[in-house]
């Protein structure tokens, strides 16, 4: 468990590390969740793991950069995470790829050319998301979860009713059923956006 921003970036910096005495990478990693925002700054509530959506592959003269699904992390990766555990008394799993198949339905348009890195040695770079980009992924979770830590997350992020209307119809993508359309309702209906409650209930 992280109970604050500096916990997750030394549990990222002794990741870095770690990697370096293996020998191991070097990684980019595109982060989200709760440990995506205290990167960022955003938010103080405590989180268990860091979730990585995708390994990142840098541009080359072909192509620009390509975010790829790996599911389970690469071995070297989890093998680094399991000293970082042991060093800091983590779980297992504190990283993850948990939201990797996200990745299956598309990723809001455009997110690979609005990430922002940070690097965490020479063998590790963490890429988070846009502000934007972060609130369509937490309006996704925290409808299909209810009230609790998501919806904390997205008060921290501070959307706006048309910010939150982007990101239910982003979310309507990895779920179109009319059960989670009812849910997104009452999500928009929550941060008191009737008019956008609206538009996805008939859109």
């Amino acid at each position: 468990m992280f109970d604050s921003g500096a916990a997750v970036r030394e549990s990222l910096s002794l990741l870095g590390a770690a990697l370096e005495a293996r020998g191991a990478g070097p990684y980019e990693i595109v982060v989200i969740g709760g440990a995506a925002l205290s990167v960022i700054g955003i938010g103080i509530r405590p989180t268990k793991d860091v979730d990585v959506l995708a390994l990142r592959q840098a541009p080359t003269h072909l192509s620009g950069p390509t975010l790829v699904k790996r599911k389970p992390l690469p071995e070297p990766l989890l093998a680094a995470a399991a000293t970082v555990a042991d060093a800091l008394g983590l779980s297992a799993d504190w990283l993850n790829a948990g939201p990797a198949d996200l990745l299956d339905h598309g990723l809001p348009e455009g997110l690979e050319s609005r990430l922002t890195a940070e690097s965490f040695g020479p063998q590790l770079t963490i890429w988070v998301p846009s502000r934007g980009d972060l609130i369509c992924f937490k309006t996704y979770a925290a409808a299909d979860t209810g009230v609790g830590r998501h919806t904390e997350d997205l008060q921290a992020l501070e959307p706006s009713c048309e910010e939150l209307l982007a990101g239910a119809a982003w979310a309507r993508s990895q779920d179109p059923s009319e059960a989670f359309r009812a849910m997104l309702v009452g999500l928009l209906r929550y941060f008191h956006c009737a008019a956008a409650a609206e538009e996805i209930s008939h859109g």
